[in-house]
Order: structure tokens, then C-alpha cells, then sequence
């Protein structure tokens, strides 16, 4: 007779699962422009993508932080958007 899993445990598994995925999704984005180039963009989205990742570990629940955290994490992902384009926009518009 197996054990009965444990709620937080499972939730705990759910948002790792989350992370990973979004973790590999922003990761994917960085391909398509070349960072080589742009060495101050690169340390900018690997600092973003650690502060998602903090805020990620921080979570305590669907209340937690007032919503803040959430919000946080929204505008970091789309800060590395932009890093993103960023470096798009320079690869396409060399003088």
C-alpha cells in the first residue's frame, strides 16, 4: 500500500516543474540573437533570470506577498523580453 502524497509536497513539485519549463522557454529565446556581441545584455538577463528563479524559491502560497512577488516576476520576464530584443534589434541594425 503505497503513502499519500503530501499536498505541499505535490504543490512544492508543480511550481519546480513550473520553474524548470519557464526556465527552458527564456533560455530558448537567447538563441535567436547573437549575446556574443552584447556582454552587458548577457549580464542583465543572466541577473534577471536569477532573480526570477529567487522569486520562484520564495514562494509561500497563492496569498503570499500580497500578490508583489507575482508582479515581480511578470516584469522580470518581460525585462528579459526586452534584453532579448535588445539584442535583436542591434544584430539587425549594424552600422
Amino acid at each position: 500500500m503505497s503513502k499519500p502524497s503530501n499536498p505541499t509536497s505535490r504543490g512544492l513539485r508543480r511550481t519546480a516543474a513550473a520553474a524548470i519549463a519557464l526556465g527552458l522557454a527564456l533560455a530558448a529565446g537567447i538563441a535567436h540573437a547573437d549575446f556574443d556581441d552584447h556582454p552587458h545584455l548577457v549580464a542583465a538577463d543572466r541577473e534577471a533570470y536569477q532573480a526570477i528563479m529567487q522569486l520562484r524559491a520564495a514562494s509561500n502560497g497563492p496569498a503570499a506577498f500580497g500578490g508583489h512577488r507575482d508582479r515581480a516576476l511578470r516584469l522580470l520576464e518581460q525585462a528579459r523580453r526586452e534584453i532579448h530584443e535588445s539584442a535583436r534589434f542591434a544584430d539587425h541594425h549594424r552600422d
